[in-house]
């Protein structure tokens, strides 16, 4: 009866779980064998002219529900993948990733400029997270 037990609970880690949709063909976050995925996006940003300090803020809080939902937070983040529309903001986005993450905490992190993001997002940033 506990390898059963055992076997079940294994079953249930290697099972896919997908967030809320927060459109077609996409999840707001991915868990799968203890890793959860999530991107975050500047949604709610006040104009396309939103400096890439409150764009950087409000996409970093996306990430922060997105993995509260999932059941894990930023303080297990693995790696990061940033995609900017204009390196010449990397410092101002710097400054808010280094501000959000808790001393001690760093990730294995990846800065991509990009012609264009969608709804002329400055930022979009992807994580890969422990559960």
């Amino acid at each position: 009866m506990r390898l059963s037990r055992i076997l079940a609970s294994l079953n249930r880690s290697m099972e896919i779980v997908r967030g809320p949709a927060p459109g077609p063909g996409r999840s707001a976050w991915v868990k799968y064998n203890g890793m959860v995925w999530t991107v975050g996006v500047p949604k709610g940003k006040s104009s396309d002219d939103a400096s890439i300090g409150e764009q950087t803020k409000i996409t970093l809080a996306s990430i922060d529900e997105r993995l509260a939902q999932a059941g894990t937070d930023k303080t297990k983040i693995i790696e990061a993948t940033v995609f900017l529309t204009d390196m010449s903001d990397f410092k101002g986005f710097d400054a808010e990733w280094q501000a959000w993450l808790p001393e001690g905490i760093g990730a294995s992190r990846a800065t991509v400029g990009v012609n264009q993001l969608a709804n002329n997002d400055k930022v979009e940033i992807k994580v890969t997270v422990a559960a």
